[in-house]
């Protein structure tokens, strides 16, 4: 009785260790066949996302927040390209998802942008598994500062304006008064004696003499001017 109860227990112990060595051969077996396929990735079991409680960049052990691009990557079949950072962000890593793992790139790791051929863990067929979902992680670019400048007010002065009325004009009419002095014309004194018959009025000079001598002379003048002997003599 003794002997099998001894050997029950004995078979019991080794039935057990047979069970932890299986079950840690197992575990050891699925840990080693995990393959991220990328030396500058390291891959996890499991699954992460954003929109998951907490921040899925704490949980894959990337610095930032989770976050998912909409510019400045390319995505062909299983390999993913990233080529710039989301504006005014910097980022510090990226989780690839496919199949029952992820891949876990770090930034320092992937160097300067572009960043190519980011994919999923390996599969059983022994190429990357199809993408499931995909995300980066980023903080803020604290080189990129931004000044916000208060638009300049400019309030126009209103200058008044004055209508100048002009002013009012005086016509002053002034009518000087001339004095009309009234002329006298005095007819000459009728002379006493004389004719009425259009003769001149008889004065009692006498200038017949006068005349004959005038006469005289423009006759002596047409004479000199006509005759050139007489010139000639009185020359000499």
């Amino acid at each position: 009785m003794r002997m099998t109860t001894r050997r029950l227990f004995g078979a019991a112990a080794l039935l057990a260790l047979s069970t932890a060595g299986l079950l840690g051969g197992t575990a050891s077996a699925t840990s080693d066949t995990l393959d991220p396929g990328d030396d500058r990735a390291v891959v996890a079991e499991g699954n992460v996302d954003v929109g998951q409680p907490g921040n899925a960049c704490d949980v894959v052990g990337l610095p930032g927040e989770e976050m998912t691009l909409q510019t400045g990557f390319t995505v062909e079949g299983t390999d993913i390209t990233i080529t710039a950072h989301p504006e005014g962000y910097v980022l510090t890593g990226v989780v690839v998802k496919g199949g029952n793992a992820y891949n876990v790139y770090a930034s320092e790791d992937l160097g300067e942008l572009a960043w190519e051929d980011l994919h999923p863990p390996i599969n059983s067929s022994g190429g990357p598994a199809g993408i499931s979902h995909w995300f980066v992680c980023a903080e803020k670019d604290e080189t990129v500062t931004t000044t916000t400048t208060a638009p300049e007010t400019t309030t126009d002065e209103v200058v008044p304006t004055t209508t100048d009325e002009p002013a009012p004009t005086t016509t002053t009419t002034t009518t000087d008064s001339v004095a009309v002095t009234p002329t006298t014309t005095s007819a000459p004194a009728a002379v006493a004696g004389a004719s009425n018959e259009g003769d001149l009025a008889n004065t009692g000079y006498d200038g017949g003499w006068m005349l004959i001598a005038g006469l005289g002379l423009v006759a002596a003048g047409a004479a000199f001017v006509a005759s050139p002997k007489l010139r000639t003599l009185l020359r000499r």
